[in-house]
């Protein structure tokens, strides 16, 4: 496939960024970002696009003879009275305790002051091909916690480190060498904020880590969650 045709970039990166580039095709992508700066200037294009087409869209409540059309409707297609099943008052019970559940939540979550709603959570996941987890990332305010899973089977004569890739900057950033097994604390770099990174790598390297400050060979990539 020639990565080089704008036309093709443009049409993954616009698939990337709307979730609709999936399995192996959405990795291999990934891992394109991190070697072709066209890949990651598409990326970030379509994302500012969407962002600023969303923003742009103002939202419009349908008028009153809207919803009475649609509740004419549902009257007209109600089925005969003789073909109404009733539902056991057990049934009812449930589906009674579940609503009240969820308007508890609902309230709870509208109630929550602002400063709560801004704690979030920032976790990653490097998962294999054949997507056994290897590595999971809990980054905190300045440490990243990554504990090695059970699953990985890593090379003794090799090291594997993490990289991050920020959005419109071509060179990936270091973030450590990570464990073979158990956990261990990264400091966090300063330029670490989720919100400007394009994606997290896992390279494999010579013990001690990558001798010229790029990676040697991608691995793996995965993105940063935001909870």
């Amino acid at each position: 496939m020639n990565y080089n045709k704008p036309e093709l970039l443009e049409t993954l990166a616009a698939q990337y960024v709307l979730g609709t580039l999936k399995g192996l095709a959405r990795k291999r992508f990934q891992r394109l970002m991190l070697s072709l700066p066209q890949a990651r200037e598409a990326t970030v294009m379509w994302e500012q696009n969407l962002n600023d087409l969303a923003s742009a869209i103002t939202p419009q409540a349908p008028s009153a003879h809207v919803w009475q059309h649609i509740l004419d409707k549902i009257e007209n297609n109600s089925p005969p009275a003789k073909t109404v099943i009733k539902p056991a008052p057990s049934l009812w019970r449930t589906w009674s305790f579940i609503a009240t559940a969820a308007c508890i939540i609902l309230a709870f979550l509208i109630i929550q002051p602002t400063t709560q709603l801004q704690d979030s959570q920032q976790i990653a996941l490097v998962q294999n091909q054949n997507k056994q987890s290897l590595w999971f990332i809990n980054v905190n305010e300045q440490v990243l916690s990554v504990k090695a899973s059970t699953k990985l089977v890593a090379q003794t004569d090799k090291d594997y480190e993490l990289w991050m890739i920020l959005k419109g900057q071509d060179a990936p950033i270091s973030l450590g060498l990570l464990p073979k097994q158990g956990e261990k604390l990264l400091i966090k770099d300063t330029r670490f904020n989720a919100q400007n990174i394009a994606l997290l790598a896992v390279s494999l390297e010579p013990l001690g880590g990558s001798p010229n400050g790029s990676p040697t060979e991608v691995l793996y990539t995965t993105e940063l969650v935001i909870l």
